[in-house]
């Protein structure tokens, strides 16, 4: 129990408490502790401790999955009002028949011709429905099994409270997935895809009212990765559909690899149908396999995106090829955004590369004048926060020395910006580590510096 004066703290302040803790490595342990500590934390602990449910398992078997599903059941049953905590619900499943986990439990399935006895997800799914505000978050997670039954699955959710409440969508590992899936969660806002393969048959068997006569989702955030094929039926659906399975009309933020050819090829159209509303681009995705700098030039047209305020890139130098065209290929994209602009940052994470042991030659050659110069173009005198995060790579005859000397030549290449105090320029290389200092997080918009 809490002794004065911690006993007196008001509820803002314990709040605010608690959503520190929850921000810490080791927060799930942190938060049950607190919780425990004394009951002016408890309801605080609990709002994150319940946010995420997570059903299924790693490698679980049938039966596994169906013991922690009962436990999970138990819990809830014991105290319904945890349900109205969860906001988030994470099913991951990795065995390959995984069809019965969408089965109405106990007796006849109209979606199925044979019974079932044991505990499902929709068991849980009718607790959770009962909250004043049940889920409105899904991650998705079938590993390397295919979806066995995608009419199942699509069907399920359909009835759920899923089809009226779904803003979020993640789908990581999933094969087999219908198109349809999108199309009955009209409220549906922010959508990742990752490692995600489209649905191997027709759409002949699927519902009418799975497949058109439904309000197509307006995406405002959108983040996929190796997930060509079904991103490609997103833009252009198969003629079963007769609406649009998504809108991009109202897309604010985009996030892919520009490593990945296939998903680069996709870009264009979704900035042609985004234009008037995309606020913020990231080709900043990790490419899955080797790596390759794609030519930017001719994929990438920033000319049209009236609204385009952050623009961030992860582009790959090779040190050791004299003539390398790395940067002048970003100015060429670059140059593609008007002098009459709305851009605020400008981020480049730039890894250098290489198996020689004299990085100096390459990159250094590399039209680092020319993305200043561009800068100093897009910014045009208004407020620009420009950020350089510089990895380099490789064996070295005179190991980390030969690294700073590399950084600091390459800071000595950008000095004209100094002229332009409306640009705020933001160096970050490994050697920032000695002074505790870590790189910006990836995907995340720096705020406009003080100084």
């Amino acid at each position: 129990m809490l002794n004065a004066p911690l006993s007196f703290l008001s509820d803002d302040l314990v709040g605010y408490l608690v959503e520190h803790v929850a921000n810490l490595t080791y927060w799930e342990e942190a938060l049950n502790n607190l919780s425990l500590a004394d009951p002016v934390f408890t309801s605080f602990c609990q709002k994150y401790l319940f946010r995420t449910l997570a059903l299924g398992g790693r490698r679980g078997t049938r039966s596994r999955i169906s013991k922690k599903l009962t436990q999970v059941k138990n819990i809830l049953d014991d105290n319904p009002l945890f349900a109205n905590q969860v906001r988030k619900v994470e099913l991951r499943i990795e065995h390959k028949q995984n069809a019965w986990l969408l089965q109405n439990p106990s007796g006849h399935d109209p979606l199925r011709t044979d019974a079932v006895d044991a505990l499902t997800f929709i068991s849980v799914f009718r607790l959770l429905a009962n909250s004043p505000m049940p889920p409105h978050e899904l991650h998705l997670n079938v590993a390397i099994y295919p979806i066995e039954d995608p009419v199942l699955l699509v069907g399920r959710l359909s009835q759920s409270f899923f089809s009226q409440t779904l803003t979020i969508l993640h789908l990581t590992e999933c094969q087999n997935v219908p198109l349809t899936l999108f199309l009955i969660c009209s409220r549906l806002k922010d959508v990742l895809i990752d490692s995600v393969e489209a649905a191997k048959e027709g759409y002949d068997q699927y519902p009418e009212d799975q497949c058109f006569g439904r309000e197509s989702p307006a995406l405002e955030r959108f983040n996929y990765r190796d997930s060509h094929a079904i991103v490609k039926q997103m833009i252009t659906p198969p003629p079963r559909f007769q609406t649009p399975v998504v809108l991009w009309s109202k897309l604010r933020v985009l996030t892919l690899c520009p490593h990945e050819a296939n998903e680069m090829a996709l870009l264009q159209p979704i900035l042609d149908a985004a234009c008037p509303t995309l606020e913020e681009l990231f080709l900043t995705n990790l490419h899955v396999g080797p790596d390759k700098q794609l030519p930017l030039t001719g994929l990438v047209n920033l000319s049209r995106l009236s609204r385009l305020r952050v623009f961030s890139l992860y582009a790959k130098i090779k040190y050791d090829a004299p003539g390398s065209a790395v940067l002048r290929d970003i100015n060429v994209v670059l140059g593609t955004i008007p002098v009459s602009n709305c851009i605020t940052n400008l981020f480049f994470d730039l890894c250098i590369l290489g198996e020689r042991e004299h990085p100096l030659r390459g990159c250094l050659d590399e039209d680092w004048e020319g993305i200043c110069n561009e800068a100093i173009r897009i910014s045009f005198g208004k407020p620009l926060e420009l950020d350089f995060e510089i990895v380099v790579s490789g064996k070295f005859e005179r190991g980390r020395g030969k690294k700073n000397e590399l950084y600091v030549s390459i800071m000595e290449k950008t000095t004209s910006l100094s002229d332009h105090p409306n640009i705020c320029t933001h160096f970050w290389n490994p050697t920032y580590w000695d002074h505790g200092l870590g790189p910006f997080p990836r995907g995340q918009v720096r705020g406009r510096c003080r100084r």
